[in-house]
């Protein structure tokens, strides 16, 4: 067991207490405690009663505070971290929005489930979250499903559902919160097929029910992101997907409720903008639209309601963390609330009923307690650090919170030997291997005993004349908020990351972005723009099902110039691509059927692609010729220094760091680029180098495009390195005149070990005097002539270059071997999701969330894409908020007018800042956490994409408001972007699209802006084919171009509508039939096929056994099989027939062929059946002996 709880468990004191609370004395108070204190009295608590704990808090820093120490004194119990929940409290907006992103609803249900079925053992929220009002549990719970193999599916609470077929259950998945999708891409989405129920039960797990006839066959766990199952289970339950449970058949009811309150009542006086705005709801929610309707009118959808403290069962012990707190922060949240009603009233505005809920119900605390205590046996705990209760049970455990020695060494031993001289337990958490080390040395140097706890080293017992080091060889996954001393325990706690600066905290990685990156092709719609490999560019019109003499097959119809049209077989999709081009503003220009205009822009292409290809070829080889230094291999020093990185490192960036390393230890220089995006932890690989070379006493130049991003990286690289006598200098124009040239003096004579700065580093005046790495970030940001020293540098020095730019993966594959790429692709999951509403712009809404974060000491972009306007805007926000400074920035200005507005917002001196899609994006600006778009139907989703995650970069909540114009009439381009960007608060598509968009910028920052035209000529994908070939050419790579084949035979091969019914999934899986060359790609999509969509009609069978005779066709070199009655024709490649063959053919097949020579060489076969299944299988027995002859 846990060493800190067993040490608790002994102590009698805290043996009566628990004895008290197993014979129900209530309530108890406890006094003396620290912070982390608490969280190792309810630890101990837990483990010793069995009974699971509510901890009610004052606010959310401190819930968050409990949360991480519960989970550090959890750590070696039997309490696993996901028992340990905390409820955030409610978003309750007052104005109207159309949609609104879903992360913070999932993590509310998703504890109320828990709460639900008891998995938790601790639950923390604070008082706001327990003042909201929520739907009654009963009726939350009322229709949760039972699936069990063999058996049909149960509702658990309601007995109105009998009929148990598919209809019914698609209803109860509705009641219970879930969207019905073509697809499920997400967590609260379901999918029907056939008998084939999907539910997303995750982000990346979902569950896939087959039903045969009403009974359950078979139930399986499937990964969302490859829609394949992987386990196999017996049963299972399904519980609602969001809080806000609506009877579907009640909803005339609720509409009436509505109507007959605001609209009928003579007493309730409203405006005629209202009365339209109430008009349009009641039609909104009539249409089923009514989740961001709820908090308005809740009262209306639920009679009965209920607090979130009355969904715990009865066996809860209730923890109220500082009741002094609690209720002063009650207090403040009414007088917050009934300014917010009193506003809103003033300004003539409906009071959403969720926030009139909160004021009306006037939560008493004291009486609410006193009633719980009477018609409940809950325990109650009062947790308080100074002070206790009167007339109650009393505890006094004395602790006090150690939070010091910020090296200060000489403080941190004499307090050592002070504690073991009064015979105290002293307990050390190092964290990882580095402090581990480096507080034995510490000890040892001080003849301070020691011994060890933890798996990796198990010492002598431990005895209070020695420290215990309490931490595992790698890293602790959690560490407290704080140390401590508990005087009862006679027990000290020192968190060692306090004396050598800070422990890393464990960063759980994701693979959502590797995922996101999975876009289907053949997400096709109607007027989308394809582009065929040998006709160019056309429009998508649909999929057409043609019959002719009983024969049924799928063809894709496209829209050329002039309207005409082409029929593609589904067998021959491999040729169609989805076209995406280098932005969104313009069509692309349709191709003619039949010219040679295709053939000749494809051409043009190539050609330029020729000229770049041979640039980067010949740097290449140029390089791989030359000797640079070999950097020696990792010493101790180098790994101290990265053990003191304060996060986990994603599994991308350990990768990217082995790369750079790999290179600079080898004799040719390092010619390396390294792709991410903002935030992605490419500093740390650029910070991980300039050590590795300065511990050769080679020096470093950092090279950024602007003077703001050159102070923080600067900041930044002192900060890490300051430890290891390692001299850091900037230069740059923030520095004076003599500054500058005595940094320059210290790097000539060698005492500046690494220099960053902008362009200045590359002035003629600047002379190294052992230059061994040079970085660069944004190289494409830099001028010709900056290009050309840098140019220079390369050929003796090491780089490193550096971009923010993703590079699609692709085109990465495409020049491997050209340049050497190191790409980041995992963001960091240590951030709060950004809460984002789409709603029409509103002054008043606008004014609140400026407001509201300048209130907490926050900072706001304003995005106004119009520099025209920019400055009356700006002029606009200082009147509507007075007590903001607000500042604008564009495009037009000079760099330097730009950077001093930046440096101003990075120190706080401007709080609002008005900008053009210019936001600077290399910096970080952690105070930015709200960011309101004006007009957001003229930007794209992957600008909208990159512009929400300028905030939410530390752990605040950040707020995006995405607005666009009321009553504006929208061009359909506009109208199309804003059904997207609403879709963009959701998961799966919006991301998937961005992350698309995204990867089509780093095409053009790669190769030059000039590549941008060529990729819109000829779409995204032939584009990257192209370059390709160009470079497998010029390496002297014999490329071969894939054949075409062409089979034309009397066989019914499609999908049937009854099998799939979505076109867009129709069309993927032409596509990936089309894409087969093996038969394990086969083998691959009948499994797939069969596990998502049941078991396979004939037609289909028949659609995979052509993709098998293309096969066979490819590897016998024939390009083309055509029916004629009662033969089939099989025309060959003429380069590659082997007219030897005739002899063998004519002696197996006798009478039953033909020849034909000529242009276009054929064999003529008798077909003696040709029923679908003879007539495939004679063509394959054919094939497969042309192929073995």
């Amino acid at each position: 067991m846990n060493l800190l709880i067993e040490k608790l468990n002994k102590n009698q004191k805290f043996k009566q207490y628990i004895l008290d609370i197993k014979n129900n004395i209530s309530p108890i108070s406890l006094s003396g405690l620290s912070d982390v204190g608490k969280a190792h009295i309810v630890l101990g608590m837990l483990l010793e009663t069995k009974k699971p704990i509510c901890i009610i808090t004052y606010n959310e820093m401190q819930a968050k505070k409990l949360i991480n120490d519960l989970q550090f004194f959890a750590s070696k119990t039997n309490i696993n971290e996901k028992q340990i929940v905390y409820m955030p409290r409610k978003e309750i907006s007052p104005y109207d929005y159309e949609s609104q992103s879903k992360e913070l609803p999932y993590e509310r249900i998703e504890v109320l489930n828990k709460l639900y079925t008891k998995e938790n053992r601790i639950f923390v929220t604070t008082i706001e979250g327990i003042m909201q009002e929520l739907p009654e549990k009963a009726l939350l719970y009322k229709n949760v499903l039972s699936f069990k193999v063999g058996d049909t599916y149960q509702v658990a609470n309601n007995e109105e559902y009998q009929k148990k077929d598919l209809e019914e259950l698609k209803e109860i998945l509705v009641q219970l919160g879930y969207e019905r999708n073509d697809l499920v891409e997400n967590k609260g989405q379901f999918s029907v097929r056939g008998g084939i129920v999907d539910i997303g039960l995750s982000e990346k797990i979902g569950v896939r029910v087959e039903f045969w006839g009403d009974e359950i066959d078979s139930i399986r766990y499937f990964n969302i992101s490859s829609q394949r199952s992987n386990e196999m289970i017996q049963e299972i339950e399904i519980y609602p997907a969001h809080e806000y449970m609506v009877d579907m058949k009640s909803i005339d009811d609720i509409c009436q409720k509505i109507e007959n309150l605001y609209l009928q009542n003579k007493e309730y006086k409203i405006s005629d903008e209202q009365r339209k705005i109430i008009l349009s709801d009641i039609e909104q929610i009539k249409n089923r639209n009514c989740i961001s309707k709820i908090d308005k009118y809740f009262n209306q959808f639920y009679t009965q309601k209920q607090k979130l403290l009355d969904y715990l069962q009865d066996d809860y012990i209730l923890c109220f963390d500082e009741m002094s707190k609690i209720n002063q922060r009650r207090e403040n949240i009414i007088i917050e609330n009934n300014n917010l009603i009193k506003s809103l009233m003033e300004k003539e505005r409906f009071v959403p009923e969720a926030i009139r809920n909160i004021s009306e119900g006037e939560f008493r605390l004291n009486k609410w307690i006193n009633e719980l205590e009477q018609k409940s046996n809950k325990s109650m705990i009062f947790m308080q650090t100074n002070g206790s209760y009167t007339n109650i049970n009393q505890y006094e455990f004395n602790y006090r919170e150690i939070n010091i020695y910020k090296s200060e060494i000489e403080i941190f031993i004499a307090d050592i030997k002070k504690w073991i001289k009064e015979k105290k337990q002293i307990v050390l958490l190092t964290g990882n291997a580095s402090n581990t080390e480096n507080i034995t040395n510490l000890l040892t140097e001080n003849d301070i005993k020691y011994c060890y706890t933890n798996e990796d080293r198990k010492s002598d017992e431990a005895d209070n004349s020695k420290c215990i080091i309490y931490g595992t060889k790698e890293m602790t996954t959690f560490m407290p908020s704080a140390g401590f001393e508990s005087y009862d325990l006679k027990l000290i706690l020192i968190s060692m990351g306090n004396v050598f600066e800070n422990v890393r905290k464990k960063r759980r990685t994701s693979t959502a972005f590797k995922e996101g990156e999975k876009v289907v092709f053949a997400d096709l719609k109607p007027g989308d723009y394809v582009v065929h490999r040998e006709h160019g560019i056309g429009q998508f019109v649909g999929v057409n099902t043609i019959t002719a003499d009983n024969v049924t097959k799928d063809y894709i119809k496209i829209k050329y110039k002039n309207e005409d049209m082409l029929y593609v077989p589904t067998n021959s999709l491999d040729n169609v691509r989805k076209y995406i081009g280098g932005g969104e503003s313009a069509s692309p220009r349709l191709n003619k059927l039949g010219s040679k205009e295709w053939k000749n822009t494809k051409e043009k292409v190539k050609k330029n692609l020729r000229e770049v290809a041979k640039d980067l070829i010949e740097l290449y080889a140029k390089r791989q010729k030359i000797k640079g230094f070999a950097f020696s291999k990792d010493t101790t020093w180098q790994n101290q220094f990265e053990d003191e990185f304060p996060y986990q490192e994603t599994d991308d960036q350990l990768r990217c760091i082995e790369e750079v390393k790999k290179d600079m230890e080898m004799q040719k220089p390092m010619d390396r680029l390294l792709c991410g995006d903002v935030g992605y932890g490419k500093t740390e690989v650029a910070i991980r180098a300039a050590f590795k070379a300065a511990m050769d006493q080679k020096q470093v130049a950092y090279l950024v495009p602007t003077t703001v991003l050159a102070n923080q990286q600067y900041e930044e690289f002192k900060k890490r390195m300051s430890k290891f006598a390692i001299n850091v200098e900037l230069l740059n124009r923030f520095r004076t005149k003599k500054e500058q040239e005595e940094v320059i003096k210290k790097i000539k004579s060698g005492e500046v070990d690494v220099v960053i700065g902008t362009h200045r580093i590359l002035s003629q005046d600047v002379e190294f005097k052992d230059l061994g790495l040079l970085i660069i970030d944004e190289e494409h940001r830099f001028g010709v002539k900056d290009k050309e020293k840098i140019k220079q540098l390369k050929n003796s020095v090491d780089v490193l270059t550096m971009t923010a730019t993703p590079i699609p993966r692709t085109l990465h594959m495409s020049i491997v071997g050209v340049r050497d790429m190191s790409v980041i692709y995992d963001p960091p999951q240590n951030r709060r999701p950004v809460q984002t509403y789409v709603l029409e712009y509103d002054e008043e809404v606008i004014k609140e969330a400026i407001t509201k974060e300048l209130e907490r000491n926050g900072q706001v972009f304003y995005l106004f894409n119009n520099v025209e306007g920019i400055e009356k805007k700006a002029n606009q926000i200082s009147e509507m908020v007075p007590e903001s400074k607000v500042e604008f920035a564009h495009g037009k200005m000079s760099g330097k007018e730009l950077e001093d507005i930046m440096e101003r917002f990075i120190k706080k001196e401007i709080n609002v800042l008005v900008c053009t899609t210019i936001l600077e994006s290399g910096i970080d600006i952690p105070n930015a956490n709200t960011i309101i778009v004006e007009n957001a139907d003229r930007l794209g989703l992957a600008q909208l994409y990159q512009i929400r995650g300028r905030v939410g970069r530390s752990d605040k909540q950040a707020y995006a408001y995405i607005t666009y114009k009321r009553d504006k009439l929208l061009t359909e381009v506009a109208d199309k972007r804003l059904k997207a960007i609403k879709e963009f608060t959701e998961f799966g598509s919006g991301f998937k699209i961005a992350m698309r968009d995204l990867e089509i910028r780093g095409a053009g920052s790669l190769l030059g802006e000039i590549q941008h035209g060529h990729m819109e000529q000829v779409g995204y994908d032939t584009y990257c084919k192209l370059l390709d070939e160009v470079v497998k050419e010029m390496q002297g790579i014999e490329v071969q171009e894939e054949q075409d084949i062409q089979i034309d035979i009397n066989v019914s091969s499609y999908i049937p509508d009854k099998y799939i019914d979505s076109g867009s999934q129709k069309i993927e899986v032409y596509q990936n039939i089309a894409n087969c060359r093996t038969e394990e790609d086969i083998q691959n999509i009948i499994d797939e096929l069969i596990d998502r969509y049941g078991v396979m009609p004939k037609e289909l069978e028949n659609l995979l056994e052509i993709a098998r005779i293309k096969e066979l066709c490819r590897n016998a070199n024939i390009i083309k099989i055509a029916q004629r009655m009662q033969s089939v024709v099989f025309y060959f490649d003429r380069d590659k027939y082997n007219s030897e063959i005739i002899d063998k053919i004519i002696k197996k097949y006798e009478f039953n062929v033909k020849f034909g020579t000529g242009i276009q060489p054929y064999i003529t076969l008798k077909v003696k059946d040709n029923t679908d299944e003879k007539l495939i299988d004679e063509i394959k027995d054919f094939l497969k002996f042309v192929k073995n002859n």
